[in-house]
C-alpha cells in the first residue's frame, strides 16, 4: 500500500494523537483557536504563520528536531500566488517587517479557506474597518497573499481610492478587475450592472482572492462584491460600512505593546546599546498605530546619531508630537485628515471640541454641551465619526479618541476656532461639576435627591442613576476638578469633594478619593476658610487610612481638630476625633480609645446623627479589641438600637440603615468572640435584613461571609456555601479581586 504524502495537515494531527489531544485540548495549550487548529489539520491552510507554528509545537510540547521538521512542513506549504493575467490589478509589494496581526491573519485565511471548501456557498467578504493609519491596507494585502497562495489562487487587488475627492467608480474598479480575469475589450460590458453580473460570473468560473482598499461606502463597492464559488474578498475601508449584509467584520486593532516594539526594531534595525534605550517609550507614543510607528522608525533609521531616547523625549511634548511624526511625504496628520475633510461640518465641529474631554471616553450628554445640540442629534454625529474610524466605541456605548487623533483634533480647534478653547473648557468644566455635585447629593443626608429644577440631560432620577453617571464619568468630572484647580476656581473644588464625599463609602475603592481630597485641603487653604479646611482634612484622613498610610492619617485628623476647635466648629472636631481613632486603632488601641470616646462625647454634644452611630461602633470595636468585651457589646447594642429607630428623609434613612447593618455586624463579631453563637447568628441575620436597602455591596459581602464561617463552623456548610457564593459574586461586582479568590478558595475547600 503506497504511503501518504506528509503534510503540514497529517503531521499536526499526528502529533496531536500522539499527543492524546483533543483539539480543544491543542488550541487551549497553544492559544491558537480552536478554528484554526480544525482548518490546518484538514489542510485547509497548508502554510501557516511561523508564530502559529510555534505556539502549536510550544501546545504539543515538541522537542527541537521536531519543531524544526513541522516547519520546514509549513514553508513547504507556502507557495506564491498565481499572478493574475496581463499585469492588472497588481497587489502592493509585500512588506518586508510584517508583524503583530498573526490572529487576524489566520481569522481571514481560514475564512477563505471555509469558503474554498464548499464550492455551494457564498463566497466569502470579509470587511477590515478603522482609523486611518491603523494598517488596514497592510493587513488585507498579507492576508490575501497568504490565502491565495494556501489556494493556489490569483490574488486581485484594486485601490477604489475612497478619501480622494474623485473616488473610483465602480464601473472602472470593474473594467480593472474583468481585464485582471481575461476579459477582452470587444467583450467587456457598457454598463455598471452588467459588467457587475460578469464579474460574479467569471469569479465563480475563475475563482481569485479579491482586496478592494480604500473603499468610500457601500454604494462603491456592492457592484464588486462575488456571488457563489469558492473565492474571497477583503474589503478594507475607513468606515464600518454597516449596510452590507451577510459580511464578516474585523475591526483592526492597533498594535500591542510587544508588537509596537517589535516592527520598531524591524524598522530601525541595530537598537543595541544606547540607540535602543527609550525604544518602549517611543513605542507607547505612537499609540500603537502602526503608520506612526513606521514613519517614527524610518526617522530614526535614517538618523544613525539619535538614540531612541533622544526621539521619545522630542514626542513627549504633546503639543509637537504630531508635526514630529512625519518623514518624507509620510506624516501622519495627513492620514487623519482624510476622514476629518468627509465628515459633515456639524461632526467637524464635535471632533474638534470633543479633544477637550479630560477622561479617556465619553457619552452623548457630555459631547452634547459641548455643541450646544441635543442629545439625540449629537448621537448621531457620534455614529458619523464612529463610521470613519476617528472615534472608537466601546461594548457600553462610550466613545474615545485614539490619543494621536485626539492631538490632531486639537489641532484642528486652534486651527479653525481660535481663541475658543479656554471658554469651551470652562463651560465643560462647570457641566461637569454641576452634574457631580447634584449626583453626589443623593448620598447626602440633607439631600437624597436631584435638585427639583434639574434640567440636564443626565438621568438623576434615582441614587443608583446617580451611582452610575459617577463611575462612568470619573475620569471626566475628576479631570474637571483637576482643571478647577489649575485655575484658581478653589470654591468650585471644596463644593464638589464635600458632595461627592458622602459617595466614598459606597465606593472606597476609587483610586482617586485621595488626590481629590488633597486638591480640597489646597482649596481651602487659599481660600482661608478653616471649616472648610477641618472638613477636607478628616475627608484626606479618611483617604490615607484607606491606603494604609495610618500614622499619616491619624496625625493628619488631628490637624483637622486642633483647627476645627479654633474655628468653633463642633461637628467637624467630632469627626477629626473619630478619623483620628480609626487610624490609630492600627496602632495604639489605648489612644484610638481615647479619641473615639472624644467623638462620642462631642457627636452627642452637637446632635450628629451619623457622627454618632459612628461613634458608638468605633468605641465598641476597640473596646473589643483591648479585651473589654462587656463595655464593648453594650457600646455596640446602644448603636444598634440607636440605628433601628426610623428616620425622616431618605438620607438620614440610608444612614441608619447602612449604620445597622456595619453595627450589627461588629455585635455579631463581637459574640464570636465571647462564644455566644446564638446571639451572633441572631446579629448576622439583623445586619442582613438591612443590607439591599444600605446599598453597600462591599460591606454587605463581608457581612455575608463573616456570616458563613460562622454557619460552617456551627455544621451547616450547605447553607453556609450559599452564602458564601452570594457574598462571592459582591465581591466581585466591586472588583476586590483578593476577596474573591479566598472566597473561590474556600467554597473549593468546602466541596
Amino acid at each position: 500500500m503506497p504511503q501518504l504524502e506528509t503534510t503540514f495537515a497529517t503531521e499536526l494531527r499526528r502529533l496531536r494523537l500522539r499527543a492524546q489531544l483533543t483539539l480543544e485540548a491543542l488550541a487551549e495549550a497553544s492559544g491558537v483557536s480552536v478554528r484554526t487548529v480544525g482548518a490546518l489539520e484538514r489542510g485547509q491552510s497548508l502554510g501557516p504563520q511561523r508564530r502559529t507554528v510555534l505556539a502549536l509545537a510550544d501546545g504539543l510540547a515538541l522537542d527541537d528536531a521536531e519543531r524544526q521538521a513541522l516547519e520546514q512542513l509549513a514553508d513547504v506549504g507556502r507557495p506564491r500566488p498565481v499572478t493574475a493575467p496581463g499585469g492588472w490589478c497588481v497587489p502592493p509589494r509585500p512588506v518586508a517587517d510584517f508583524t503583530g496581526r498573526d490572529a487576524e491573519v489566520d481569522r481571514l485565511v481560514a475564512l477563505a479557506a471555509e469558503s474554498g471548501s464548499d464550492e455551494s456557498a457564498a463566497a466569502a467578504v470579509a470587511v477590515l474597518s478603522g482609523p486611518g493609519g491603523v494598517g488596514k491596507t497592510t493587513l488585507a494585502v498579507e492576508a490575501g497573499r497568504r490565502a491565495a497562495a494556501a489556494a493556489g489562487l490569483p490574488l486581485l487587488y484594486v485601490d477604489l481610492r475612497g478619501m480622494d475627492p474623485e473616488p473610483l467608480e465602480p464601473a472602472v474598479a470593474l473594467f480593472r478587475l474583468l481585464k485582471a480575469l481575461g476579459v477582452g475589450n470587444r467583450d467587456m460590458p457598457d454598463d455598471l450592472d452588467s459588467r457587475s453580473g460578469q464579474f460574479r460570473t467569471l469569479l465563480e468560473q475563475r475563482p481569485a482572492i479579491v482586496v478592494l482598499d480604500n473603499v468610500r461606502d457601500e454604494e462603491q463597492v456592492r457592484p464588486l462584491l462575488p456571488g457563489g464559488g469558492v473565492g474571497s474578498v477583503f474589503v478594507a475601508s475607513r468606515r464600518l460600512l454597516t449596510g452590507l449584509e451577510g459580511v464578516e467584520r474585523l475591526a483592526v486593532p492597533i498594535l500591542d505593546d510587544a508588537a509596537a516594539q517589535h516592527l520598531l526594531t524591524s524598522i530601525i534595525g541595530d537598537t543595541e546599546g544606547p540607540r535602543g534605550d527609550g525604544l518602549e517609550d517611543l513605542a507607547a507614543l505612537c499609540g500603537g498605530l502602526p503608520l506612526a510607528l513606521r514613519i517614527i522608525g524610518n526617522r530614526l533609521a535614517t538618523r544613525p546619531r539619535w538614540t531612541a531616547r533622544q526621539l521619545a523625549d522630542r514626542l513627549g511634548d504633546s503639543e509637537r508630537r504630531l508635526e514630529q511624526i512625519h518623514a518624507g511625504d509620510l506624516q501622519i496628520t495627513a492620514a487623519f485628515a482624510m476622514s476629518y475633510d468627509h465628515l459633515t461640518p456639524a461632526a467637524q465641529r464635535l471632533c474638534r471640541r470633543a479633544a477637550l474631554v479630560p477622561g479617556p471616553d465619553f457619552a452623548a450628554p457630555l459631547a452634547s454641551t459641548l455643541i450646544g445640540a441635543s442629545v439625540l442629534d449629537t448621537e448621531e454625529l457620534l455614529d458619523e465619526l464612529h463610521e470613519l474610524g476617528l472615534l472608537s466605541q466601546t461594548d457600553t456605548g462610550r466613545y474615545g479618541f485614539h490619543d494621536l487623533i485626539r492631538l490632531f483634533a486639537g489641532d484642528r480647534l486652534d486651527a479653525e476656532e481660535p481663541g475658543q478653547r479656554e471658554p469651551l473648557a470652562a463651560a465643560m468644566t462647570d457641566w461637569l461639576l454641576t452634574v457631580a455635585v447634584a449626583a453626589g447629593r443623593w448620598f447626602e443626608p440633607s439631600y437624597g435627591a436631584a435638585p427639583a429644577d434639574w434640567d440636564l440631560p443626565v438621568d438623576l432620577s434615582s441614587a443608583e442613576a446617580a451611582s452610575a453617571w459617577l463611575q462612568d464619568e470619573a475620569d471626566n468630572w475628576f479631570g474637571a476638578v483637576r482643571i478647577a484647580a489649575s485655575e484658581g476656581k478653589h470654591r468650585q473644588v471644596i463644593d464638589t469633594a464635600e458632595a461627592v464625599r458622602w459617595y466614598s463609602d459606597r465606593w472606597f475603592l476609587w483610586t482617586h478619593w485621595h488626590e481629590l481630597f488633597v486638591l480640597g485641603v489646597e482649596a481651602a487653604d487659599r481660600l482661608g476658610d478653616t471649616v472648610a479646611q477641618a472638613k477636607q482634612l478628616n475627608y484626606l484622613s479618611w483617604a490615607q487610612a484607606q491606603r494604609h498610610e495610618h500614622a499619616t492619617a491619624a496625625q493628619t485628623a488631628l490637624r483637622a481638630a486642633a483647627i476645627a476647635e479654633t474655628a468653633g466648629a463642633v461637628s467637624p472636631q467630632a469627626w477629626a476625633f473619630l478619623f483620628a481613632a480609626n487610624a490609630e486603632a492600627q496602632l495604639d488601641l489605648s489612644k484610638a480609645l481615647r479619641h473615639a470616646q472624644d467623638a462620642d462625647r462631642l457627636f452627642a454634644q452637637s446632635e450628629d446623627y451619623e457622627g454618632r452611630l459612628n461613634a458608638l461602633q468605633t468605641v465598641g470595636m476597640i473596646s473589643l479589641m483591648l479585651g473589654q468585651a462587656d463595655e464593648g457589646i453594650e457600646k455596640l447594642r446602644e448603636g444598634v438600637e440607636l440605628a433601628r429607630v426610623p428616620q425622616d428623609g431618605p438620607g438620614l434613612q440610608l444612614i441608619a440603615d447602612v449604620a445597622l447593618l456595619l453595627t450589627a455586624w461588629y455585635l455579631a463579631r463581637a459574640y464570636e468572640q465571647t462564644g455566644t453563637h446564638t446571639a451572633a447568628e441572631d446579629a448576622y441575620r439583623l445586619a442582613l435584613t438591612r443590607a439591599e436597602a444600605a446599598g453597600t455591596p462591599y460591606q454587605q459581602a463581608k457581612v455575608e461571609r463573616g456570616f458563613a464561617l460562622l454557619l460552617d463552623r456551627t455544621d451547616r456548610r450547605k447553607e453556609a456555601a450559599t452564602l458564601l457564593r452570594s457574598a462571592r459574586e459582591r465581591f466581585a461586582e466591586v472588583d476586590a479581586a483578593e476577596e474573591v479568590a479566598e472566597a473561590d478558595a474556600l467554597l473549593a475547600e468546602w466541596g
